[in-house]
């Protein structure tokens, strides 16, 4: 009777363990499935916030090449036109081909290059600008025609620019990250017309209006999942709406292998069933630790195999505030290795919350926003993680460092407010120099044939020269600040160059008994433009001398050469700067001098930075001022 109580209670134990197996199992299916289709997500988060970002950055790219042929066309509206200056500014900025016609007689006044083909409609269209691309030879190219009423322009100039930049930081990168990922089977991006990016492998996929599921996911703006068959394959396809600022633009639609599933599904079943035959009496403790630990590695394998290869930064937070994973690109740009990271509270370790993880959790949308975050312009896109009841289980934000791009619109702010600066300065030379010529001439006549015993007479004249002069200069610092400069570089000799520059300023120093050392080595020659070099280096000093004491003012100028570079400083005791004043003295238009324009140390810098060179400035209020200009040696 014994027997057949253990013997009962024996089966009862193996259907009771039997029953827990069967439960476990399932149990681990689902995790898995789970698991797989938070991967899905966090794929197609990233490539919509990568896909919404490079829609707007590559429309800037763009414009920025539209506005540099524009500009080049404006420069040459000003200047005399032949074959050999057109064929100067071809090279120099690297064109296909140039071709400019007459805007009446439609005749061609000059071409530079070979180009492939003519606009058919370049004289009839209505519209002054006009741009498209063609294909040559497997290689992209741009065909910019604009039209300035005097003269038409044609410009054919490599699209390269643009690929690359679409390779670079557009979709097409992580598609092709993607397609060489083996967890992803596909990836499509379709509207009701058809198929907008999909990776290589994709040739044609259901569209929209033949398939229920993506019409209710459209219509809804919900997400949805199904079991699927893709290339004779089971496969998860995750089916979310692509939204750009509240229009809808079609699907994403991802397919994620079940290889890794049912993988991890045989080796838990198996590691269950072994469980279940040597562990009797333990079993139902041992088996929950063992799923538990089969999620995490779970978790961490799909992790580092999915998201691992992604460039954007992808941080992932609970509910509870623990970081749940990091990618390496997170890593990298935040500098902390993923020990000091994963399974550690997020709000301990960025306590201003960069990433706006809580407003995320509480809110429950997205966050798109940039800041200064790791010493980076950092963009960040911060989307809620939702399980199948649409409840918040987490936050996922996607970083990527556009400190490059910003420095790119920066550049481009700086060429529009020249090209501003070089309008005005046209206007204003043209209104100003040449009544100014007559006045200069007119005085001289004076002076020189009218002579006159009168001291005051004298002292008028005088001074009505010198405010002449004076306008002269502001008027050529203005149109040296807005002249493009196209100018060919020759090798020179920089300390003959210093000397002439000092005997062009001794006569002004001894007039006010300013003391000029001068300490210059001899036969240092650079490749540059000597003329422009001279203007800067004059500005420097002019402004040293400025600054000095009368009688007890020292302007040091020393010129000498190292082993890998060339150093010439210019030194001088005069008032100094404070530090607000030695941040802003390049800027234009600053000065501290009475009657000064501001445009004197701007031109310099501009000058010695088309020299490559770097300078460095250290000053003092009442102690005085030192520019250090350091130049490679060639």
């Amino acid at each position: 009777m014994k027997r057949k109580r253990y013997f009962l209670l024996a089966i009862i134990l193996l259907v009771i363990l039997g029953i827990f197996l069967t439960l476990g199992i399932l149990n681990s299916r689902r995790i898995m499935m789970d698991l797989i289709k938070e991967e899905a997500r966090s794929f197609l988060a990233i490539v919509a916030s990568t896909q919404e970002n490079s829609i707007f950055a590559e429309g800037e790219f763009e414009d920025a090449i539209i506005e540099k042929l524009i500009n080049v066309c404006n420069y040459l509206e000003t200047i005399p036109l032949n074959k050999v200056t057109l064929e100067k500014i071809r090279q120099h900025f690297d064109f296909n081909s140039m071709i400019v016609f007459d805007g009446k007689t439609q005749q061609m006044i000059a071409t530079s290059g070979n180009p492939f083909d003519t606009d058919e409609d370049i004289f009839t269209r209505e519209e002054a600008l006009f741009f498209n691309y063609f294909t040559i030879a497997n290689k992209k190219f741009i065909r910019f025609v604009y039209d300035t009423q005097n003269r038409v322009y044609q410009i054919e100039v490599s699209a390269e620019e643009i690929g690359a930049f679409r390779q670079e930081f557009g979709i097409n990168k992580i598609i092709n990250q993607l397609s060489a990922n083996p967890m992803v089977k596909y990836l499509v991006l379709q509207d009701r017309k058809g198929i907008l990016f999909a990776t290589p492998n994709v040739y044609t996929i259901t569209r929209i209006d033949d398939d229920s599921t993506l019409i209710d996911v459209l219509e809804q703006d919900a997400e949805a999942s199904r079991i699927s068959e893709f290339e004779n394959e089971n496969i998860l396809e995750l089916i979310r709406p692509f939204v750009v600022e509240g229009e809808r633009l079609g699907l994403w639609r991802i397919g994620i292998s079940l290889e890794n599933y049912h993988r991890h599904v045989r080796a838990t079943e198996n590691q269950l069933i072994l469980l279940f035959v040597i562990l009797f009496g333990a079993g139902f403790v041992l088996f929950f630790l063992f799923m538990k630990y089969q999620s995490v590695i779970g978790l961490k394998d799909l992790f580092d195999t999915t998201l691992g290869a992604v460039e954007d930064a992808v941080l992932t937070v609970n509910t509870k505030g623990t970081i749940t994973g990091i990618n390496k690109m997170f890593a990298s740009m935040s500098a902390f290795e993923e020990k000091m990271l994963v399974d550690h509270s997020y709000f301990t370790l960025f306590g201003d919350d960069p990433f706006e993880v809580q407003k995320v959790l509480k809110e429950g949308s997205k966050i798109v926003n940039e800041k200064m975050i790791f010493n980076k312009n950092i963009q960040y896109a911060t989307y809620p993680l939702l399980d199948e009841k649409n409840r918040i289980v987490g936050t996922i934000s996607v970083l990527r460092d556009v400190t490059k791009l910003r420095e790119f619109e920066t550049e481009r702010e700086e060429t529009e407010r020249l090209k501003f600066l070089g309008n005005l300065v046209a206007n204003f030379a043209h209104e100003i120099k040449n009544p100014l010529n007559g006045l200069s001439i007119a005085v001289q006549r004076l002076m020189k044939e009218f002579p006159s015993g009168d001291e005051e007479y004298n002292r008028l004249a005088s001074s009505i020269k010198k405010e002449i002069e004076s306008l002269n200069k502001i008027l050529n610092d203005f149109l040296s600040l807005a002249r493009p400069r196209i100018k060919e570089k020759r090798e020179f000799d920089l300390s003959a160059l210093i000397r002439d520059t000092l005997s062009l300023v001794k006569g002004q120093a001894s007039s006010r008994k300013v003391e000029i050392k001068e300490g210059v080595s001899k036969e240092i020659k650079i490749i540059g433009a000597p003329d422009d070099f001279k203007r800067a280096i004059l500005n420097i000093v002019l402004n040293a001398l400025s600054a000095v004491a009368d009688s007890t003012g020292v302007v040091d100028v020393q010129l000498k050469k190292r082993k890998s570079d060339i150093v010439l400083t210019i030194a001088d005791n005069g008032v100094g700067m404070d530090k607000e004043e030695i941040e802003r003295i390049f800027t234009p238009y600053f000065t501290t001098k009475k009657g000064g324009t501001g445009l004197g140390l701007y031109i310099a810098q501009r000058i010695l930075k088309e020299h490559q060179a770097d300078i460095k400035v250290t000053s003092k209020r009442g102690e005085g001022t030192t520019f250090k200009i350091t130049l490679k040696s060639e």
